[in-house]
């Protein structure tokens, strides 16, 4: 069978014109009239332009230039997270090290090369994209020694060329063997044990040394009931309490008299609840940290204004079921003789 008997079959269509699902879904044509047709003609209605929608409804908020919303808002100031700098050491000196996930190979700066007696094999070199406008050409290529967290170390063939920032720049053919892990919402890279470096500028996000919130005893709630729990003083008032929810209770944070708190638990399912001790309820974190195990919210957010919603219902359900069990009482006082 020759070659082109394959495509016999195919529609043929002339060249630069599209046929099929792509000719409806050229980017040029969307909003273009038909050929001979003017726009008067066209029936389709004029499509605003992109900036008239994004401006004109109130569910999607502008952003402008540099500018970001909800928890980054307070927590990025700067510009200290568009790169991902750790200190480490190469050869036993004190470097900077880059790490990019969108490099394919490793670079060392050929000052630090020479200064710290590598040995360059100039035989070798590599053409690199996407460090300056050009395309960028390595020296050669060194065997080099990377000190990561003080105590795991790493001989690594590695290309040398000129660098401004840091000393190096490692690239996914040495983090991926490496096991390196990027923790961006952390500021940390995760190393093999678990073993982890903050990013340079960065503090850390989540705290290891948090408080746990438990219940003392054991506890039984009936449906649409709910059991209160002492709130015990914070050790600092830079402490924040986060709290999390079960698949048949959620919590409540209330006030009591004078500077005194309770959690109060309410059962929101359909038959009673058996709440065991040492059973989680919040965690208490520095006021700049969130916690890293999933299901937690602070109080006043929006997650947590859901859960109130759920333990409005369920305890006003409940009231309105035995509402009618109170026994009738006249409604003028009579005097007993």
């Amino acid at each position: 069978m020759n070659s082109d008997d394959w495509g016999r079959g195919a529609p043929k269509s002339s060249l630069g014109r599209d046929s099929g699902y792509w000719k409806r879904r050229t980017p040029d044509e969307w909003f273009k009239p038909s050929e001979g047709k003017s726009i008067a003609e066209s029936q389709a209605p004029a499509q605003p332009q992109v900036s008239e929608i994004r401006r004109s409804g109130t569910m999607l908020p502008t952003l402008l230039p540099g500018e970001s919303r909800g928890y980054w808002k307070h927590h990025s100031p700067g510009k200290w997270f568009r790169q991902a700098k750790i200190t480490g050491k190469i050869n036993n000196e004190k470097a900077i090290l880059l790490l990019d996930t969108g490099a394919e190979v490793s670079i060392v700066d050929t000052t630090f090369a020479r200064k710290e007696g590598c040995c360059i094999d100039t035989s070798q070199s590599q053409e690199c994209v996407g460090i300056g406008e050009n395309v960028y050409s390595t020296e050669g290529r060194s065997r080099i020694k990377i000190t990561l967290a003080g105590s795991l170390v790493y001989f690594f063939d590695i290309w040398v060329g000129d660098l401004s920032g840091q000393e190096a720049i490692l690239g996914m053919d040495f983090m991926v063997p490496a096991g390196i892990r990027l923790d961006l919402a952390d500021g940390s890279v995760c190393l093999p044990d678990e073993v982890k470096i903050q990013l340079s500028g960065r503090r850390q996000l989540y705290n290891d040394k948090a408080r746990t919130l438990r219940l003392d005893q054991h506890s039984q709630v009936n449906v649409g009931e709910s059991v209160e729990i002492p709130l015990r003083s914070r050790a600092s008032d830079q402490e924040k309490l986060w709290l999390t929810r079960g698949d048949r209770w959620v919590p409540s944070l209330i006030s009591g008299p004078g500077r005194t708190k309770y959690v109060e638990i309410t059962n929101i399912s359909d038959r009673k609840l058996i709440l065991q001790r040492d059973e989680r309820i919040g965690l208490w974190l520095a006021g700049d940290r969130v916690p890293r195990l999933p299901g937690y919210v602070s109080a006043g957010s929006r997650r947590y204004a859901e859960w109130q919603n759920l333990a409005f219902q369920a305890t006003s359900e409940r009231q309105s079921d035995t509402g009618g069990e109170a026994p009738l009482r006249p409604a003028v006082e009579r005097p007993m003789w």
